[in-house]
């Protein structure tokens, strides 16, 4: 027989399936960074952020439009599924969260490898990755236990 443990009961639980366990707090701080990558990746393709000539040539291809959709393909689109699947309570947070915490981390690595220059945000956003992917561990569904 296989019981799942769960922190609530109702229908669910009954079926023998965890039950949907919200986070908002999670959805905030996801979407939060979701808005902050968006208006990055926006203003890379839009023009209105400006990363100097010497940062522009060393971009791929000299190319700030690509680097913004580069952002908004690694960091905000999967910010934004992170937000959702935190407010609808989905089983698959904890590892989706883990998932965007490495991507933000590779982004800032994979970053100042091109660019060649630190800003205040690139060790502020290798921590909120980390962050992420601890709060990604501690989101993830309880393990079964077999009787």
């Amino acid at each position: 027989m296989v019981r799942i443990t769960s922190r609530t009961t109702g229908p669910d639980a009954a079926r023998g399936e965890l039950a949907a366990v919200r986070r908002p707090g999670l959805a905030v701080f996801t979407g939060a960074i979701a808005v902050s990558a968006y208006g990055g990746a926006l203003g890379l393709i839009a023009g209105f952020l400006s990363l100097g000539a010497v940062v522009t040539s060393r971009l791929p291809f000299a190319s700030p439009v690509l680097s913004g959709i580069a952002l908004m393909a690694v960091v905000a689109i999967p910010a934004t599924v992170v937000c959702w699947l935190a407010a609808r309570g989905d089983r698959r947070t904890g590892d989706a969260t883990v998932l965007l915490g490495v991507l933000l981390v590779g982004w800032i690595v994979v970053e100042l490898a091109f660019i060649r220059e630190l800003s205040f945000f690139h060790p502020l956003f290798a921590v909120i990755g980390g962050l992420l992917v601890w709060l990604g561990l501690r989101a993830r569904p309880a393990p079964r236990v077999r009787d």
